[in-house]
């Protein structure tokens, strides 16, 4: 079974909080003109309210022509080389990652209005975390009718229905408790503070035997 299931992570709330920490989607997508996908990759929104992912892509991106099909939707962790001097010795050399697949339909949206929400949510949510001292967060309404007019014409709006979510949090979830808790501490020591939290996140499961 691939991934192993003391690896896999099926807690919505800590796959939605990896999405919230890594919204950059990797986006896997039929293609007509050979056997492998097509890929692109773009920030996604997660709008509880309407359990929906939310985005935009340019108009040429392959993306604005598969209304109402489904795609691969996968968020990466950051992810690393653990050494076994991290774990005294006690443990193998392995890399550290976690990722989040959704399967999604896509829906193409229409709306001018639904646009200019989808625009104010995914603006006011990713300027919060660029909130100058000497300037407020950029907004919508700052464009006249006629820029707004001209970028929507630029872009192509999406909506994404989850219709399946699998979790694959590989971080040590084999090895005794004690032998994570050392490789977490030395994950920050070494200045990785950001995969040592996904150490909390992951699940506890042991594989039998």
């Amino acid at each position: 079974m691939y991934p192993a299931k003391h690896f896999s992570q099926d807690d919505r709330q800590q796959q939605l909080a990896l999405i919230k920490e890594y919204p950059l989607a990797t986006i896997l997508l039929p293609s007509s003109e050979n056997k492998l996908n097509d890929v692109c990759q773009i920030p996604l929104l997660f709008d509880s309210s309407q359990q929906i992912f939310i985005g935009h892509v340019a108009i040429y991106n392959p993306l604005s022509a598969i209304n109402e099909q489904e795609v691969s939707l996968v968020f990466n962790s950051e992810n690393c080389y653990q050494p076994p001097s991290y774990s005294n010795n006690k443990a193998l050399p392995s890399w550290l990652y976690a990722r989040v697949e959704v399967t999604a339909e896509v829906s193409i949206v229409s709306s001018l209005n639904k646009k200019k929400q989808i625009m104010t949510l995914l603006t006011d949510h990713f300027e919060q975390h660029f909130n100058a001292l000497e300037q407020d967060n950029w907004q919508i309404t700052q464009l006249s009718e006629k820029n707004l007019h001209g970028m929507f014409q630029q872009l192509t709006f999406i909506e994404f229905k989850p219709i399946t979510w699998r979790g694959n949090f590989k971080m040590s979830q084999n090895k005794p408790d004690d032998i994570r808790q050392l490789i977490k501490t030395n994950l920050i020591k070494t200045g990785q503070p950001g995969i040592a939290k996904l150490f909390g996140a992951s699940s506890q499961r042991k594989p039998n035997g």
